[in-house]
């Protein structure tokens, strides 16, 4: 184990970490498996179904992903070895958080892994699409997904609203909320929203008090939906009285979690989530604009 985590500190700057063994040919990647979320929806999005022999259990999780639907009849695994060797791979699929022991036994046994350092914001998210299209020997693909991308998010971003930007305040179960260097901080500034975690200085994930979210009087409250866990105590208190009062539906926007979790093709549906509610809120100032000076003409 020591040794492996010399050859992963040797590897560590790379995009795609190959773990020092090298490059396999793309022929000989005919059944691959993964142990990351991220990395189980780019072999969804990428890879013809028969290839794949194994996802995470995250996968079919309709609350955490957008492909839910198209894990009928694919093993599920919960990142174990005991799980993995049964389905023979050729090549192992993990993320830079994902269990090195596990990796360093599959290793061990002889199946290639490849670790790789999935994007945590919208940088990056270019080469990582070709980085892992190229390693399983989808690479043509790989270049029109990375291409479909960009336009889509260089359209999306053409379309925000001249004027000044709304703060938005992004409130997960238990308060958390991303603030800089997030894959939902990138989205909100796309869609011409200030966000209020990242302005407190939250770095990555953090708490927002139910107090300073008050205080702060964002002009928008976004609320992550969990199709599995919504009922649970730690998403209660998103229907807090405090809440309700404060923001009312034309204030609120229900995000679909599942699409932000990732960065992958999925970021565009979400940039267009966000940019909807950018529109709407355009809108509801216009009308209120308007009201107000017919009352001063009155």
């Amino acid at each position: 184990m020591k040794q492996f985590f010399l050859q992963l500190l040797r590897c560590g700057s790379q995009l795609v970490l190959l773990l020092c063994l090298g490059v396999w040919p793309a022929h000989a990647q005919q059944r691959i498996a993964s142990l990351n979320l991220c990395t189980d929806l780019m072999l969804l999005e990428l890879v013809d179904r028969e290839r794949i022999v194994s996802l995470t259990y995250w996968a079919a999780d309709p609350s955490m992903s957008y492909l839910a639907d198209r894990t009928d009849g694919i093993h599920l695994n919960h990142s174990l070895v005991e799980e993995i060797v049964p389905r023979q791979p050729d090549l192992v699929l993990a993320g830079q958080y994902s269990n090195v022991q596990v990796i360093g036994m599959l290793q061990a046994l002889g199946y290639p892994v490849a670790m790789l350092n999935v994007p945590l914001t919208l940088q990056g998210l270019r080469d990582y699409v070709l980085q892992l299209g190229e390693l399983v020997g989808e690479s043509q693909r790989a270049l029109q997904m990375a291409n479909s991308i960009d336009a889509s998010l260089a359209q999306a971003s053409a379309r925000v609203p001249v004027g000044a930007e709304p703060l938005a305040a992004i409130y997960g179960a238990q308060g958390v909320s991303p603030g800089s260097d997030t894959l939902m901080n990138d989205l909100l500034q796309l869609a011409g929203f200030r966000n209020l975690a990242a302005e407190l200085g939250i770095v990555s994930y953090g708490t927002l008090p139910l107090e300073t979210l008050v205080r702060a009087q964002p002009d928008v409250l976004m609320v992550e939906t969990m199709v599995n866990n919504g009922d649970s105590v730690a998403h209660q208190a998103l229907g807090h009285p405090v809440l309700e009062r404060q923001f009312p539906q034309a204030r609120r926007l229900q995000l679909d979690a599942s699409l932000s979790v990732c960065a992958g093709p999925s970021v565009v549906l979400a940039l267009e989530q966000l940019l909807l509610a950018r529109e709407r809120l355009q809108r509801q100032d216009r009308l209120v604009q308007v009201s107000n000076k017919q009352v001063s003409n009155d």
